[in-house]
């Protein structure tokens, strides 16, 4: 039931200027959290430190940042390691928590998983808000011999198809015991870096899909720097676009900068996506 008691309102008889009273939110029951895309693969300067400014002024309870934070694609660890620290200056003027998911410009190789476990500690986990179940996919799990500073080469028909997203057996299981433990929240989120549902389906991702079940839940992902919404089996899968990356796909659909903010009802996730440039702040600019 809604708590009135933080409204207090004049007496009126008869009509009233407002309407609609019992649609007060339930707070204890509702937060926000945004999501932000990649920025690599030929970054546009200033995009995604705007995106960051954006969310300080929207400020969600958190944030998940979906993969590909640096160019990477090198075995050189003092590179790597500039480029890590770059990002996390800039990710440090967030005024809210952030997690992280691994993407395959960040741990392509390696060199790139040792130096994102000594920063970041883990590619893949879960953690719970407010009876809600988030886990974080690692989609690079493990690097190929041979990934090494060569970037994927896929055509436009393959962005839209299946994914070179890889789950080993052990991450899988994990997901598996996971889910397991966590049956009854009110919704799960699933986030990763690449959309491993698109084509035929990543290998191994059919277990994950089968561990969700008949659970309420949502599926978020990156890599293409293309927005689509697919339903599947009545859910929603979501790619996000860009936040601050290269455009890969052509033409106008899908291709924007935006955040994404997710705001969790009683009933189940409500998305809005928010263009970067229709944010301003209290002066009306930037």
């Amino acid at each position: 039931m809604t708590d009135r008691s933080a409204l207090l309102l004049p007496a009126f008889e008869g009509a009233t200027p407002w309407a609609q009273l019992d649609r007060l939110p339930e707070r204890p029951a509702e937060f926000t959290f945004a999501l932000l895309s990649d920025l690599t693969g030929g970054e546009r300067p200033g995009v995604f430190g705007r995106a960051v400014d954006a969310t300080n002024l929207i400020r969600p309870d958190f944030v998940i940042q979906l993969g590909d934070t640096i160019e990477g694609y090198t075995c050189d660890a003092a590179e790597i390691a500039r480029q890590s620290t770059a990002f996390d200056t800039t990710v440090a003027r967030l005024d809210v928590p952030m997690f992280r998911v691994p993407g395959n410009h960040d741990v392509s190789n390696d060199t790139m998983r040792t130096e994102w476990l000594s920063r970041y500690g883990a590619l893949h986990y879960h953690f719970v808000y407010r009876d809600v179940l988030f886990v974080a996919l690692d989609t690079q799990d493990s690097p190929r011999p041979g990934d090494g500073d060569v970037h994927l080469d896929m055509s436009v028909d393959g962005w839209e198809g299946t994914m070179p997203a890889r789950f080993s057996a052990e991450q899988l299981s994990w997901v598996e015991q996971i889910l397991a433990e966590y049956p009854d929240v009110r919704w799960t989120i699933l986030c990763m870096h690449m959309p491993a549902w698109q084509g035929a389906g990543a290998p191994g991702f059919d277990r994950v899909l089968r561990a969700l079940g008949e659970r309420p839940y949502t599926v978020f992902a990156g890599h293409v720097h293309n927005y689509r919404r697919r339903q599947l089996a009545g859910r929603d899968f979501i790619r996000l676009g860009t936040t601050g990356g290269s455009w890969v796909v052509p033409g106008e659909a899908g291709n924007f900068d935006h955040l994404t903010l997710v705001t969790m009802m009683p009933t189940g996730p409500r998305i809005a996506n928010i263009l970067l440039d229709g944010v301003l702040g209290p002066d009306g600019g930037r």
